[in-house]
């Protein structure tokens, strides 16, 4: 949540602003049950608040995720172009992994959200729970190029929320509910394999992503938060054959770049843009698959998937904005501008990935 410091005077608020009007902050200390707080806004003293994220404008990671596409399939035929010869078979006396050619692969993503904010060394709040997901990837290689292309798409209607509901006055009282959350995840990795022998491959790789997160719904004291970054990866990726099988790990370092999150709470005040500090995460996978069909002359190859994975993002807090509602800065009783900021968080998802998958 975006955490507001504020100091002053009730705000004025029009007619159609007249609701209940709470945020989520969470506290340690025992504060009691929860319950409706039902002072109107100009009853109230601004305090911590959340927001709801208009959704309408065209998603520009469309627009990322076409590029990264193109940039995928042109670095593969370039690539095939130049390493590829009699690579493009299994070759007898050096096949490595056997992955060669086109994989496609589809399937469903069962796993758990931990998230938490932090503040001074103490946690503000926490989002945790199991979310469905859909994955599919696309992979191009020969003996000696590698590429990836992977899209996941998390969701869930309810994820806990463990904290504390906050009136404008600053009361606290101790709240637990069901939340929404919403991730898309994209990435495009290029790597070349530095090994390929016996029964085993192992391919160096960097990649470039982007992940946008929705957390929360408009139903207050319950609220949206929409969180964007692109990142860089660096990782290996090592895979092991016999017979039908293959199990490997892929693990890779994660930057982040241009990390955002926007809310304008409720309306009541203009968009906030809150721009977050970089912190490296990681992700880790286990991947299996068992082949169900292969027939050597075609060749074409059918495979059931197993990915157990997890992976870790953290994310260093905003600095502070100045409120604004209509261009007009907003003041408390001192005169002094009305701040915002967003604390440190730590995102982690582990989970299991499970489908079907062809290679021709």
């Amino acid at each position: 949540m975006n955490f507001l410091t504020i100091q002053g005077p009730p705000l004025k608020l029009s007619q159609s602003r007249r609701q209940m009007f709470t945020a989520r902050v969470w506290t340690k200390n025992k504060m009691g049950p929860s319950k409706n707080l039902q002072q109107k806004p100009e009853e109230m003293m601004a305090g911590p608040v959340h927001a709801p994220v208009c959704l309408s404008a065209f998603p520009p990671f469309l627009y990322f995720l076409i590029l990264i596409s193109v940039l995928f399939f042109s670095f593969s035929f370039s690539g095939l172009a130049v390493f590829a010869g009699p690579a493009w078979g299994m070759d007898p006396r050096n096949p490595g992994s056997g992955n060669l050619g086109l994989t496609l692969m589809g399937g469903y993503n069962a796993s758990y959200l931990d998230y938490t904010e932090e503040q001074n060394g103490s946690t503000l709040d926490r989002d945790y729970g199991y979310l469905n997901s859909a994955h599919i990837q696309a992979r191009l290689e020969n003996k000696t190029v590698w590429t990836r292309l992977t899209a996941d798409y998390y969701w869930t209607y309810n994820a806990s929320y463990d904290g504390a509901i906050q009136n404008l006055e600053g009361q606290l009282t101790a709240y637990k509910a069901s939340t929404h959350e919403k991730i898309y995840q994209y990435e495009g990795d290029f790597g070349i394999k530095a090994m390929n022998a016996s029964t085993s491959t192992l391919t160096p790789y960097l990649g470039i992503g982007y992940r946008i997160w929705w957390r929360g719904a408009d139903a207050l004291p319950d609220y949206i938060e929409k969180y964007t970054w692109y990142f860089a990866a660096a990782g290996f990726n090592y895979i092991w054959r016999i017979n039908r099988l293959t199990a490997g790990l892929d693990t890779a370092l994660h930057i982040p770049f241009d990390m955002q999150m926007k809310t304008n709470v409720a309306g009541l005040f203009d968009q906030m843009d809150f721009t977050l500090k970089k912190r490296v995460g990681f992700g880790v996978q286990l991947p299996f698959t068992y082949d169900i069909y292969n027939n050597h002359a075609k060749p074409v190859r059918i495979f059931v998937y197993l990915t157990p994975y997890y992976q870790f993002w953290p994310v260093g807090g905003s600095g502070s904005i100045a409120m604004t509602k209509n261009g007009i800065p907003v003041f408390d009783k001192n005169g002094n501008p009305v701040l915002a900021h967003e604390p440190d968080s730590r995102t982690g998802i582990y989970g299991g990935d499970a489908g079907l998958g062809v290679n021709f």
